[in-house]
């Protein structure tokens, strides 16, 4: 198996743990691969407003891909951006809020949320922010780019209201399920696996030099995209049908357990055979 020279892994369900910290064993495993030459990154649907804990901790030396794939940055700018608008999204947003929904818009520097809700109480505990509320009775606020969105809340509801808005611009935006609550709404063919390949070019790596690791669907492709795909215990069932090896261990640890076996011990691993 070739060497891997980079490790890219999901934040929140992944990298850290249930109750969202960046455990002091999982930093010590990430400084032991590094130690040894390898590269350690992250990927996460967080904007860069909410990733400065981690990135204090983890001090990589290379950009992490934040909004699932719309902005590669790293701690002293943004490398890249894709931005969409909001103006073709306005019957969506109201329906949703409407119908109870939580809605999210991510900014370059804020979060902006249209009413205040548990759901987005959560939210800024989780994410260690304070959301604004957004002038949502004027015309402004539907003139300005955002980053994404989310749609917080009973996720068969949002499906339902993003068909039934979406039809005849849908291809403007891509869309997916990246917790068990959150409909995300992103620009056009933007992925953490396409991030993840610009990256990758960046950085003349092949794919069998890469592995990812992660927990939801919104992982898929970037899974798809390393030469080794990696899904932590606690992740979405089919994402470890696709998965090349499914962890034993949870969250940090199952990050920790796949260092150990592809990274720091890895004599007997075959890239792409699928493990359990």
């Amino acid at each position: 198996m070739d060497t891997i020279r980079m490790v890219v892994s999901d934040l929140d369900g992944t990298l850290l743990s249930e109750d969202h910290r960046l455990t002091d064993e999982v930093v010590d495993a990430i400084r032991q691969f590094t130690s040894q030459g390898g590269k350690f990154t992250f990927a996460t649907g967080r904007p860069l407003l909410t990733v400065r804990s981690v990135v204090e901790r983890l001090d990589p030396d290379l950009p992490f891909i934040l909004c699932n794939g719309a902005v590669i940055a790293d701690r002293n700018r943004i490398w890249e951006k894709s931005l969409l608008s909001l103006s073709g999204l306005e019957g969506l947003l109201r329906e949703a809020d409407s119908r109870g929904l939580t809605v999210l818009l991510f900014y370059d520097h804020e979060v902006r949320i249209m009413r205040r809700t548990p759901d987005a109480e959560a939210f800024e505990i989780k994410e260690e922010t304070r959301c604004v509320l957004a002038e949502r009775n004027r015309d402004r606020w539907l003139e300005e780019n955002v980053q994404k969105i989310i749609l917080m809340g009973d996720i068969e509801t949002s499906k339902s209201l993003w068909h039934k808005h979406a039809e005849g611009f849908r291809e403007q935006y891509s869309v997916f399920q990246s917790e068990h609550n959150f409909w995300e709404i992103m620009p056009a063919n933007q992925s953490k696996g396409a991030a993840l390949r610009r990256l990758m070019n960046f950085m003349n790596l092949r794919p069998q030099e890469v592995l990812a690791i992660g927990n939801q669907m919104n992982d898929l492709d970037m899974l798809q995209t390393a030469g080794i795909g990696a899904a932590v215990a606690n992740s979405h069932p089919l994402l470890k049908e696709e998965a090349d090896y499914v962890c034993t261990r949870s969250y940090g640890e199952g990050v920790i357990e796949v260092l150990e076996k592809f990274c720091l011990r890895n004599a007997d691993s075959v890239a792409g055979k699928k493990t359990s």
